[in-house]
């Protein structure tokens, strides 16, 4: 090899061999909290690639699946192993800044879902966590066969401190007997008037 072909060749090779090691996460899906960065915070949607930040919290099997073009996120769940704690099982993370902006306002979820093709779930056990002190009680919402929105409302405490905490959203199949799925589109948190004791 004569050094006009080897030392272009060696340079490309180190070039690359940087790039690489400069950019680990390139093609890894998102992990971590929920953040409504990059949003005005009146609509915070997560879907797609996003949906990897579910995390399995118990004995359950999630995983990101394609539907019809889409990626969207598949709950399973076997009858009796999950405790009613709701970080014990499937949940999201939200991230502190969802935290602030929520506090003291009525909060509406909606969840874009379907029952899964093997073991279909009928419906949802939903429950919004704040700061793991107090909760929205779980809420029992319908799933039909098809992709369809389904929301509920929650009025969120208003913060007791300056302390920033997470608040987390658990999402489950009802599970009557055997296992239950359901498959998730996108999840979107959309703040509802202002704080309790603001002005207006």
């Amino acid at each position: 090899m004569t050094d006009r072909v080897f030392f272009p060749s060696a340079l490309a090779a180190a070039v690359l061999l940087v790039a690489i090691a400069l950019l680990p996460g390139l093609g890894a899906l998102p992990t971590g909290p929920v953040s409504g960065g990059n949003t005005d915070y009146q609509r915070i949607t997560v879907s797609g690639d996003q949906l990897n930040r579910f995390v399995a919290g118990g004995d359950a099997d999630i995983s990101l699946e394609r539907i019809d073009g889409q990626t969207v996120l598949r709950v399973a769940v076997t009858h009796d192993v999950l405790s009613e704690a709701p970080l014990q099982g499937p949940h999201f993370v939200l991230d502190r800044d969802l935290e602030t902006v929520f506090a003291g306002r009525e909060l509406k979820v909606t969840i874009r879902v379907r029952a899964a093709e093997e073991y279909g779930a009928e419906e949802m056990r939903v429950n919004y966590v704040v700061n793991n002190d107090d909760e929205s009680g779980w809420q029992i919402l319908p799933v039909t066969r098809q992709f369809e929105d389904t929301s509920f409302t929650y009025t969120l405490p208003p913060r007791a401190d300056d302390e920033a905490r997470y608040d987390y959203l658990a999402i489950r199949p009802v599970v009557p007997e055997k296992q239950r799925a359901l498959l998730i589109s996108s999840v979107t948190f959309e703040p509802l008037g202002p704080p309790q004791g603001a002005g207006g």
